[in-house]
């Protein structure tokens, strides 16, 4: 199993958590299921592109969600600086 799409939908997560607006935060949910869709509609669907997916829509929510603790940290931090 390779590791390197599920480092891009962390990162993803990440990046998308931190600095996007309101509920644009939770677009990068979409990125795995959009390529398991494509995957499905080319190959047909199996057990392992399931677990990929759950696997894929962890790590990506993960991802948002520790974006979304850094920027309320750095908020907190910023206004606690200029109080």
């Amino acid at each position: 199993m390779a590791i390197a799409p599920y480092v891009v939908f962390y990162v993803a997560g990440l990046a998308f958590g931190y600095a996007a607006p309101g509920k644009w935060k939770w677009l990068p949910i979409v990125f795995p299921i959009a390529l398991f869709l494509l995957a499905v509609f080319q190959e047909g669907a199996d057990a392992a592109m399931l677990l990929r997916l759950a696997v894929a829509l962890v790590v990506t929510v993960v991802g948002v969600l520790l974006g979304v603790l850094l920027e309320r940290r750095a908020d907190e931090s910023s206004s606690a600086r200029y109080a």
